[in-house]
């Protein structure tokens, strides 16, 4: 999970592994995932559009290269539909506005 807003990061983090029984790596930046991304090492990645250093849609792209099989879902507080469509074009499965309803997220992430 990416975001830059680390109140929001705390508790998704912990409603992600309470509620899904995942096992979550809270990162606030596009430069920290780089620091850390491997082959296989994550399966779903919840990427916020806005981050410090690349939005969610760039770092996306970064990340199919690196993971072709992660399942993307873009968060944000505001998604145009141009924002959405570029999302689905980079292979995000999932878009959300924010504030993300935790069953529709769990859903998401369960697929």
């Amino acid at each position: 999970m990416v975001d830059d807003d680390p109140a929001l990061l705390e508790i998704m983090t912990d409603w992600l592994q309470e509620r899904c029984h995942a096992e979550v790596t809270a990162m606030s930046s596009a430069e920290e995932v780089m620091t850390i991304i491997r082959p296989g090492s994550f399966d779903v990645c919840i990427l916020d559009y806005q981050l410090h250093g690349a939005n969610g849609l760039t770092l996306g792209a970064m990340l199919r290269e690196i993971i072709p099989s992660a399942r993307l879902i873009l968060l944000s507080g505001e998604i145009s539909s141009s924002i959405e469509s570029l999302a689905f074009e980079h292979g995000f499965g999932r878009v959300f506005t924010k504030p993300v309803s935790p069953d529709s997220l769990a859903q998401a992430i369960a697929l």
